[in-house]
C-alpha cells in the first residue's frame, strides 16, 4: 500500500502552475502557462570576472620554455647590467600570463614611460604600506602591556602623512591615464580627440588587465609575499570599498573590520568622502582632492618637471620614480627587488639562496645551491613581510620639512623623455601576433 496520501500536497510550495495563467502561444501553437510573478533579477558577475574571466598566471614553466624564454624574451645581461630592472618583471610576468590577456593595445599600454612611473609608484606604495601594515599590528599587539602616550599618536601622523603622499604618487599618474593625457591620449575610451563614442567594453578590458597585471608585477617586486594583502589594498584605492572586487571574491566585508581604529586611521587615511555609487570617488582620485591636509603640489611633476632645491624627502620619491635601476641602491632608495644583482635570482625572478653543507669542513667544503622555494611557490595567502625573509631594505622615507625655500617662478625645464627598451616591446608584439594567427587558425579550422 502506498504511503502518499494526497493530503500531503498542501503542504507543497511553489507549485509549477500556481501564480499565473494559461495563454495560447501563435508561434509553438499550443496553451502555455505565463508566470504572474516579476521576473528574478539573477545578480550579475564582478566586472572584473565578467570582461576578463579567470585570470591565472602559471606557477611555473618546464624547462623547455624556460630555454624558449631565455633565448626569446629575456634581457640579455653583461657584468654591467646585472641588476633587476622594471622590465625584466614585466617579461616574467607576461611570458605566464593566459593568451586571452595578450593583447597589442596591453603591451603597448605597458611599455610606455608614464606606465614605468605608474608600476614604479604602485610598488613603492605597497612596499610602505605592508611595513606599515606589520609595524600597526606590533604597536596594536604592544598595548596590552604598554601605555598610549602622546608620542604615539606623532609617530602615527607621521605613517600616516607617509602613506597619503605615496598614494599621491600612484594618483598623479593614474589620473593621467583615466584622462587620456599625455601618453596616455590614444588609449582613452573617447579616442584620441576625446570625440568618438565611449568604447566601454574595450575601457573595461584594458582597466581590469592592467589592474591584474599590475598586481602581479608588484608581488614579484615584493619578493613573492603577501598577495592577498596586495590584491586587496590595490583594487580598494583604485576602485573603492564598494567595488573591491578582490573582497567580494574572497568572501569577505570589509578587509579592515578586524583591526584597530588607529590602524584603520593610518592604512586608510581620513580623505575618504562618503557619497553614493554614482558619484563616488576612488580613494585614489579622492587623495588629490583632499581639502583636509596641505600638499605640496610639486609631487604631481616629480618624474616630469624639473625642480631645483628639493628636500630629501621629494628628491626620495623622484627617485624611486625615475632613477635608473642600477642607481637605486646607491641613492639607498628601496624599491623591492628593483636594482638588486639579478644574478641573485633565478629565471623567474625567485631568490637564489646558498647553504653550507653541515658535513663540509672549511678547507675543501661543497657549498650546495638551491633555489628558495615553497611547498607552493605560488601560495597567495595573507601574511605579513616580517613572516620570511626579506631581501630588501625597509622604505625610510625622509620627513617632511616645515619652512621650505620655494622658487620664485614655476620650472619650466622637463626631463627628457625616457623610452622603455623597445627591443622587449617589439618581442612582445611579435609574440602577440604569433599568439592572435594561432588563434585564428584554429577558429577557422
Amino acid at each position: 500500500m502506498s504511503t502518499y496520501d494526497d493530503d500531503d500536497d498542501d503542504d507543497i510550495e511553489g507549485g509549477i502552475y500556481e501564480n499565473g495563467h494559461w495563454a495560447w502561444d501563435d508561434k509553438q501553437n499550443e496553451m502555455v502557462f505565463r508566470s504572474d510573478l516579476p521576473p528574478r533579477k539573477e545578480e550579475p558577475p564582478q566586472m572584473a570576472t565578467a570582461i576578463l574571466g579567470s585570470v591565472e598566471f602559471r606557477e611555473d614553466i618546464d624547462l623547455v620554455e624556460q630555454q624558449r624564454f631565455r633565448k626569446r624574451i629575456q634581457r640579455k645581461v653583461t657584468d654591467d647590467t646585472d641588476f633587476v630592472t622594471l622590465q625584466d618583471i614585466k617579461d616574467v610576468v607576461l611570458f605566464t600570463a593566459p593568451s586571452k590577456i595578450m593583447k597589442p593595445f596591453v603591451i603597448n599600454l605597458l611599455h610606455l614611460s608614464a606606465t614605468d612611473r605608474l608600476l614604479r609608484a604602485l610598488i613603492l606604495f605597497c612596499q610602505y604600506h605592508l611595513q606599515i601594515s606589520t609595524v600597526m599590528a606590533t604597536r596594536t599587539s604592544e598595548l596590552e602591556t604598554k601605555i598610549r602616550t602622546p608620542k604615539s599618536d606623532e609617530v602615527e601622523l607621521r605613517y600616516l602623512e607617509n602613506l597619503e603622499d605615496l598614494r599621491l604618487l600612484v594618483a598623479k599618474e593614474y589620473s593621467n591615464m583615466i584622462q587620456g593625457f599625455g601618453e596616455f591620449a590614444k588609449y582613452h575610451h573617447m579616442g584620441h580627440m576625446k570625440k568618438l563614442r565611449s568604447q566601454i567594453r574595450r575601457e573595461g578590458f584594458m582597466f581590469e588587465t592592467f589592474i591584474r597585471i599590475s598586481i602581479q608585477i608588484v608581488w614579484i617586486a615584493l619578493g613573492r609575499k603577501s598577495f592577498s594583502q596586495i590584491e586587496l589594498e590595490v583594487h580598494r584605492i583604485f576602485k573603492s570599498q564598494v567595488f573591491n572586487s578582490a573582497e567580494h571574491k574572497l568572501g569577505k566585508g570589509d578587509q579592515f573590520d578586524e583591526i584597530t581604529a588607529n590602524e584603520r586611521n593610518v592604512l586608510v587615511g581620513h580623505c575618504l568622502r562618503k557619497k553614493y555609487k554614482v558619484d563616488l570617488l576612488s580613494p585614489l582620485i579622492n587623495e588629490i582632492h583632499c581639502c583636509r591636509k596641505n600638499i605640496d603640489h610639486r609631487i604631481y611633476g616629480l618624474g616630469i618637471v624639473k625642480y631645483p632645491h628639493l628636500s630629501p624627502r621629494l628628491l626620495y620619491m623622484e627617485g624611486a620614480l625615475s632613477l635608473p635601476e642600477s642607481e637605486l641602491l646607491k641613492n639607498d632608495i628601496s624599491l623591492g627587488m628593483l636594482g638588486s644583482p639579478r644574478s641573485n635570482f633565478d629565471i623567474l625572478l625567485r631568490e637564489i639562496t646558498y647553504s653550507v653543507d653541515d658535513t663540509s669542513n672549511t678547507s675543501g667544503g661543497k657549498i650546495s645551491k638551491s633555489v628558495s622555494r615553497a611547498s607552493k611557490p605560488m601560495q597567495r595567502t595573507k601574511s605579513s613581510l616580517a613572516e620570511s625573509i626579506q631581501s630588501y631594505k625597509d622604505i625610510d622615507l625622509p620627513p617632511p620639512v616645515d619652512e621650505e625655500e620655494l622658487p620664485s617662478e614655476f620650472p619650466t625645464k622637463s626631463y627628457p623623455h625616457r623610452h622603455p627598451e623597445e627591443g622587449q616591446r617589439q618581442k612582445w608584439i611579435l609574440k602577440c601576433t604569433r599568439i592572435l594567427n594561432k588563434h585564428r587558425a584554429q577558429h577557422f579550422t
